[in-house]
This record gives structure tokens, sequence and C-alpha cells, in this order.
């Protein structure tokens, strides 16, 4: 459609800030707010061809000619997703880039050219200077995520007849599972103050996610059956985290019960859940530094916890529900940590009464010479204990 910027357009008024399309039916005027010149331009040509063919009254289907951005802005009037923050964020970017548009004029083409040229952009690293990616893949995933869901209620209010963004395939991510070790462990906790080590290890000993642990209140604190409940969880729901024995010790040793409805409230105004971004870049980061630890963040706590349980033997669905996951698939992430989980599973359904029905049945063939089986540790030979043997003797061994 072409643009009608910079020159007046029939029937197209500009008044309060806002665009209207202006026009006669019966001898009554009749004006309609849109979002953009074009939209004007576009609702006045449909109302003059109406009043041609006879047809006075508006068309049912024009309510659903909505840009990208009023649509937008609509979802997020409505929002209570508990990470509205960042879908602001998202809905901010899109309503700059394609939020003139028509919801019934946006295109897959549209959204698949978006996708390219946001991983082709680069930016240049103050550290480095050398250029880098200014958007990862997980990144420009979260972007479409939301549009795709945003496209998806317009569909299904019938403001669309298809959700453009169902075909757009998002970029492989790379699942990160990082914790700390014993040693690092050790480290940290030589080079961290013991109050700031009480906070770590409160994390670990929990297990809670960095907002729910640092807007956790005393009044959601039960020492008697030891639970933390969590009225608003990343997921939507309350949830209800086990208290452990190390965790309730460290929980008595803060001193903010009688000042403060929060465990960690802020120092500036005790009535208010302490900001963790001071702590995490002046004291945290700095300890992790000191001790040498890379690649790591607050939030490997948090996959430190479910490590440690399943390294000591928890099964996998005790601590999905231990993290508050929704899905179990989450969780599988840590099933390479556990020392039995594939050994029990590989035993199950064995043959190993077939395999020595076998053995038999080889032997009575062979003119019932009984063979036994040597297993495997066997056929190795121990280092130490024996002299080598020389290359002219054939023997047989495992590598």
């Amino acid at each position: 459609m072409p643009k009608h910027t910079g020159r007046k357009v029939r029937g197209v008024l500009f008044r309060r800030g806002s665009w209207w399309a202006r026009w006669f039916e019966n001898g009554r005027e009749r004006v309609e707010a849109c979002d953009t010149k074009s939209q004007a331009v576009l609702r006045h040509a449909q109302h003059r061809a109406e009043i041609r063919e006879g047809i006075f009254f508006p068309r049912k289907s024009a309510k659903q000619d909505v840009t990208l951005r009023a649509w937008i802005a609509r979802y997020l009037a409505d929002c209570t997703n508990k990470g509205k923050s960042n879908e602001v964020q998202y809905g901010r970017f899109w309503s700059l880039y394609l939020g003139g548009r028509l919801l019934v004029e946006l295109t897959s083409e549209d959204l698949r050219r978006a996708q390219s040229r946001m991983r082709a952009k680069t930016t240049l690293n103050n550290k480095t200077r050398q250029l880098q990616r200014h958007w990862a893949d997980a990144t420009i995933n979260r972007y479409f995520s939301f549009i795709r869901h945003v496209l998806a209620l317009a569909a299904k209010d019938g403001k669309i007849q298809r959700n453009p963004a169902s075909e757009i395939k998002f970029f492989p991510e790379q699942s990160r599972t990082r914790f700390l070790s014993e040693a690092e462990l050790t480290r940290l906790r030589a080079v961290l103050p013991p109050w700031a080590w009480s906070w770590v290890c409160f994390a670990i000993e929990t297990g809670m996610r960095q907002g729910e642990l640092f807007a956790l209140e005393w009044r959601r604190v039960d020492f008697e059956n030891g639970v933390a409940t969590i009225p608003m969880s990343k997921s939507g729901r309350t949830r209800h985290v086990p208290l452990s024995e190390g965790a309730k010790t460290i929980l008595r040793s803060f001193g903010t019960f009688a000042s403060s409805p929060f465990v960690f409230p802020s120092k500036k105004d005790p009535l208010k859940p302490l900001c963790p971004d001071s702590f995490l870049r002046n004291v945290f980061r700095v300890g992790l530094r000191r001790a040498a630890i890379q690649n790591s963040r607050w939030h490997d706590l948090r996959h430190t916890f479910a490590s440690r349980k399943v390294m000591a033997g928890a099964d996998l669905l005790t601590v999905k529900e231990l993290l508050g996951h929704r899905d179990f698939d989450t969780t599988l992430k840590y099933s390479h940590l556990s020392p039995k989980h594939l050994q029990e599973s590989v035993n199950l359904g064995s043959l190993a009464g077939l395999i020595q029905t076998v053995a038999e049945s080889v032997a009575d063939e062979q003119g019932g010479v009984a063979r036994t089986v040597q297993p495997v540790d066997s056929l190795v030979r121990p280092e130490g204990l024996e002299p080598p043997t020389p290359r002219s003797v054939v023997w047989c061994s495992i590598h």
C-alpha cells in the first residue's frame, strides 16, 4: 500500500493525536478512529465503496481491522503473568518493528525476515573490541514465542483467519546445566563473608529461584511442618518448598524476624524485600572471581541443589516436585548424574536365564563337556600381579 505521509488525502483527518476516516451516508457525516493514516485511507475507501453499492451499514468485519501495535497493547493491558516485565519488553520491540501493520496483513514471510535480521545483527564488544551477535538464539526464540502467543489469541478471537507465526521454526538451544562441585564450594566459602556464605547455603538447601528466595516472607515459613510457601511461582501456581534441617538452622540464625516481614529485607526500607542486584554484583560475583569459578551464576545454585539430590540417590520424580517443575522433561537433564539410574534400567528385561540355558546347550553339543562362562573381569590381566606375557603367546584382553 502506498504511503500517504506528507500530503493531504480526501476523507482522512488528523485530530487530537489520532487519525480519522470521514465520509457521508444519507447526508449525515460519519467518522471512525484509526490507528494509522494508511488504515484511515483504507477505511475511507471501503465506506465509499459500500455507499456506491447501496450498503449504508458498516461491515461486520470492519472491527477485525486492528493493527499489531493496538492488539499488543490490548494484550498487555489484561496480562497478569508473573513475567510481565519481559513481555512488555517483547511487546515494545514488535510494536516498533511491525506495529503499524494490520493483523490481517501480517504474513509468515514478514516474521521470517525479522528472524533473519535479528540473527544477523552484530554489535561491538567493548572489552574484546570484536564484533559479536547482538541476539542469542535463545533470546530470539523468546521474542517469537511471545508474538506467536499474541497472534494465537488474535486468531482465537476471530481477528485473523490463521496464525502466521505458527510456521516459524525456532532455533535449537543448548541446554546449560552448570553446578558447583565440592572443591568449588570449598573455595567459595573461603572467600565469602560468613553472612553471604549462609545465603548461598540457604539457596542450595532449598533450591529456590532467585526471585522466590529474596521475596520470601516470614509468615510463609512453617518451622513446625518444615515447609516454605511460595504464593506465586514461575509456573503461576502456589508451591510448597520442603525445608531441610540445615535450611531451618540457617533461617533461625537470621535476625530479621522482629524487624521486617521479609527474610531478606531491604536496607533502606525494612518493609520492602531486598533487591539482590547490589549483592550479586558486589559480593557474589566478586567471590566467584576470587575463587576462580568460571561460567557460573546465581541460578547455578539451584542446579547444585538438584544435582546433589540426584547424585545422592533421589529419584527424578522427587527432584521434580522439589524443584517445582511443571514438565518432567525439564527434570530429565539431571538424569545422567544418577549413579544407579542407567544401571537399574539396563538390567530390566535381561536374558540372564536364557544365557545360562544357551551355555548348557553348547556344552551338550560338544560332547557333554561342561564349560563355565568366565566373567569379563577375569579376562583382563591385572597390572603388577603377573609378569608380562611374551608377544609370541596369544592372549585375550579387553582394553
